[in-house]
């Protein structure tokens, strides 16, 4: 919780909401009135009417006689920048509801029709563009809805929207629109089937809706329904569409069938008989999306081809616990909001922590294959075999999320040093289950939920890598408004156990963020003979999350030392009780120089189950934009000194120095062609003189309307006076650091070109490079000691050529010590051509190019960017060609 930024984000969620005081309602302009929704709040209402005769052309020209009778939506409110005032520009809305589908007719009425700006992109990516949105809210639960929207070119962009304010933007449903630019400004006409909604099987049905509208040389949105920063709500403020009636329930039934080949070219050894200059691959696979009733819909994906187009960032990591990495693979990404089940705080990788995480579905194989003086063949992630969500909502107002994937037993290929063939298991077959179940009460204000997740493995294979045999989380959830909606009490209550052999459960009792065996802590109990291990975690948290300017939130989370779900889901850190505190200031309404301003507040403190404080800090943010729309934010932090339980990985706790913290930057006017943004971050602990600093630009630029540019880096610079170096086990453990400085530098470039909204190009490329040198060793000598320079003493090194040796015990004997010093660089790119040749399909060709350097020893540290470069791109790269063609079908 060391950022504040943590705090900036939570406030800043809450700038969209509740609406001011209602705008006049124009009946005779085809809208029905206005009628009261749940809390007592008048919102408008248009009433459904049927197509009579054919349907609309979707053409964006409404010219179709079917329009006439369509009722009106008019008098659309900004939400920005002017809260409450009408639109500047002027909008129509018509709805018609026909036999397969939902038609809408948006007329968006332009002063300036030449001002009309329309970036031409791929699918789904934000731009510099006017657009208009539909918002369907087919439960009418007030909490879930389907967003499609659309610029002037035709660029389509679609999202889930799900627990009233937040978006899940994988969900990527067929359907049609057509834009016009004309005299009066520009139309979109669209076309919703039903089977990409989800509705019930009541013969006659009210559902929510809203219309919005973004002007971009105004910086402007305007909503037919509208919302204010004053509430933390979106979906529950939407209007009513009332009256449709006889709604056939589609047979959704959707086919996707693929193929993929792929051609890899890498560096290898010739010697090697499982190496060849040209890999090649190819496969086919099967997505399939079934309506099971009107409101639940099965995925299932067989065989699925599970290649990331993007390669993950490159990073360093020398701490001892794992770095997290976003999803990016179509199948988890879609639909993800159901079963997601956040249980961290804060900023980083510590923010990210899950009950689920998906990328554990298909990842490396954890075994390690011995190649006995020979070769080794080893698949670089594990197969899926078939994966498969049920999910939906009920008309009683459970919703439902059921997944299962199954993964292969992976076999490492080995040819020893004296020629004999063997296969070596190092991934066992595995089943991984999720179950979320919720139950919305008061129209959506309070909600009850369960979660379960498991993972199940043969258990002589997860033996034989010690591996747990079966890992369960599960736990309720609740969440309840009330106060006029301003104020939320929110918690749960998670139990946990892995099952295994008692090395699995020894080595779960060991591991990063637990350390059960750390010397000294009475309350731990490490048992190497265990075959099973429960914990639990807890939160529960009070919040003012609507009503005016300002907000504030309290909570305690717990986590005991047992608990244990990286099985399925990502966990950093256990053993520990935390309160936090937040207050903030959002001021979202414009002034004479400011569009808007916030300032906030928080602070926590935590203790371990053994009773010692292992944090104690506070921050204040903030950020603004001035009337030109730039803007900036800024942030002062203090974490005290503390224990820590982990710094010596396994040994007693040790305290740890006071740090002081700083973040800036500012960002330019989004409407302009060239963007620029700037952030810079620094960390000092002057009692270790101890110190770093992280800064970098980024620019993007529009030199067309179908293409942008952009380029960022970044510069980071560590001196750590204690960075881990290696444990050496002598009568007793010593535990040795050393001062490293550490350079990183990081360059990422991107180009997008569409061609059309259906056809771009996407050309991506970042080289990486970090150096560090290790210097003044020191060990532990009194970790619990008041002063700094007590808690260590020098290490005197001798330097060899295959690295230091040092007598780390004074027996007169020298110890090994390999040389920490190191240089990593790595450059990776990609080319993506993405065609969707017809709605639905898709046709991708694919280029991408890997090189990677690693050096250790002395010497390696040194950084100089030139130099570098060039030997990185000296390096023989990797080069990968792909084709991926997938057909959908709707019989």
């Amino acid at each position: 919780m060391r950022s504040g930024r943590f705090l900036w984000l939570a406030v800043a969620a809450l700038a969209v909401g509740a609406p001011p005081a209602a705008a006049q309602r124009d009946s005779a302009a085809g809208v029905a009135g206005e009628r009261s929704a749940p809390g007592g709040r008048a919102v408008p209402v248009l009433p459904a009417v049927r197509v009579q005769g054919a349907a609309p052309r979707i053409d964006g020209v409404l010219d179709d006689p079917a329009w006439a009778a369509a009722p009106i939506a008019r008098n659309f409110v900004q939400i920005r920048p002017d809260e409450g005032r009408p639109a500047s520009e002027p909008s129509e809305v018509r709805v018609l509801y026909g036999e397969h589908a939902l038609y809408i007719a948006f007329k968006a009425y332009d002063s300036d029709p030449s001002a009309v700006v329309g970036q031409l992109t791929r699918r789904d990516q934000d731009s510099f563009s006017d657009r208009v949105h539909v918002l369907v809210d087919s439960y009418n639960d007030r909490r879930t809805a389907f967003h499609f929207a659309v610029n002037p070119r035709g660029v389509k962009q679609d999202y889930y929207r799900f627990e009233d304010t937040e978006l899940d933007a994988g969900w990527d449903p067929v359907w049609d629109v057509a834009t016009h630019v004309d005299a009066d400004g520009w139309t979109a006409e669209f076309e919703i089937p039903y089977s990409q909604l989800r509705f019930s099987a009541a013969e006659r049905q009210t559902w929510g809706i809203q219309f919005m509208r973004d002007v971009a040389r105004k910086n402007e949105t305007s909503m037919w329904s509208p919302v204010s920063g004053q509430d933390n709500a979106v979906v529950s403020r939407f209007g009513y569409l009332e009256g449709l009636e006889g709604l056939s329930t589609p047979r959704r039934l959707e086919l996707s069938p693929y193929t993929v080949l792929r051609l890899t070219r890498a560096p290898g050894d010739e010697r090697d008989p499982f190496y060849a200059r040209n890999d090649r691959f190819g496969t086919m696979g099967l997505d399939l999306k079934y309506g099971v009733t009107s409101n639940l819909t099965l995925d299932v994906t067989v065989n699925p081809d599970f290649g990331q187009v993007e390669a993950d960032p490159a990073q360093v990591n020398l701490t001892a616990f794992e770095t997290f990495f976003g999803e990016r693979r179509p199948f988890f990404i879609e639909g993800q909001n159901i079963f997601s089940f956040g249980i961290g705080l804060g900023d980083g990788d510590g923010g990210q922590e899950s009950l689920f995480y998906s990328r554990r579905i298909g990842r490396a194989p954890q075994g390690f294959a011995n190649p006995q003086g020979g070769y080794v063949d080893r698949e670089e992630n594990t197969t899926i075999l078939t994966a498969a969500k049920l999910s939906g909502k009920t008309e009683s107002g459970w919703s439902i999320g059921l997944l299962h994937a199954a993964t292969a037993r992976e076999d490492a290929r080995i040819q020893t040093g004296d020629g004999q063939r063997l296969e070596q298991m190092i991934e066992p077959l595995t089943n991984y289950g999720v179950l979320r179940v919720q139950r919305d009460f008061r129209d959506g204000r309070s909600a009850l939920g369960l979660i379960g997740t498991g993972v199940v493995r043969g258990a002589d294979d997860a033996d034989a890598l010690a591996l747990h045999r079966r890992a369960f989380t599960g736990g309720l959830d609740f969440r309840h408004r009330f106060g006029g909606d301003r104020y939320q009490l929110s918690g749960y209550l998670i139990g946990s156990r892995v099952d295994g052999s008692a090395e699995a459960i020894a080595r779960t009792q060991r591991a990063p963020g637990r350390y059960l065996q750390r010397p000294g802590q009475d309350y731990l109990t490490y048992d190497p003979t265990r075959t099973s291990l429960e914990g639990f975690t807890a939160n529960v948290g009070f919040s003012k999350i609507a009503g005016g300017f300002w907000r504030f939130g309290t909570g305690v989370q717990t986590r005991s030392p047992e608990f244990e779900t990286n099985d399925i889901g990502f966990l950093r850190d256990v053993d520990y009780t935390l309160n936090w505190v937040w207050v903030g200031y959002n001021h979202f309404l414009p002034t004479r120089h400011l569009r808007r301003w916030n300032l906030n507040f928080n602070a926590w403190h935590s203790y371990n189950y053994g009773g010692t404080r292992t944090s104690l800090g506070g921050n204040v943010n903030g950020s603004f934009q001035l009337s030109n729309y730039w803007g900036g934010w800024f942030g002062y932090g203090h974490d005290g000194g503390v224990t820590s339980r982990t710094l010596l990985r396994g040994g007693p706790e040790i305290l740890t120095e006071g740090a002081h913290n700083g973040w800036f930057g500012f960002f330019s006017d989004g409407r302009k062609p060239v963007q620029v943004n700037w952030g810079a971050f620094f960390s000092i602990r002057p009692e270790s003189d101890s110190w770093s600093w992280n800064t970098g630009p980024n620019v993007s630029f529009r030199p067309s309307g179908r293409a942008t540019v952009s380029l960022g880096t970044f510069y980071n610079r560590r001196v750590d006076d204690r960075q881990w170096v290696r444990r050496v086990d002598l009568a007793e453990p010593h535990y040795v650091f050393g001062r490293i400085d550490q350079t990183t530098v990081g360059i990422t470039g991107r180009v997008d070109f569409a061609f059309t909204p259906d056809l771009s190009l996407q050309l991506y490329a970042q080289p990486f490079v970090s150096s560090a040198r290790y210097e003044s060793f020191k060990q532990v000598a009194d970790p619990l000691a008041d002063s700094y320079a007590d808690r260590f003493v020098p290490v005197r090194t001798t330097k060899t050529d295959a690295g230091y040796e040092a007598d780390l015990d004074g027996d007169g004997t020298a110890e090994f010590l390999p040389v920490p010093d190191f240089s990593f660089k790595q450059f990776r790119s990609n080319a993506v051509l993405r065609w969707e040749y017809r709605p639905g399909s898709t046709l991708f060709i694919v280029w991408s190019q890997s090189r990677d350097r690693f050096t250790r020893g002395h010497g390696a540290g040194g950084f100089d960017l030139g130099p570098d470069l060039g030997n990185l791109f000296d390096t023989v790269p990797t080069n990968v060609f792909m084709v991926k063609l997938s057909y959908w079908l709707n019989p």
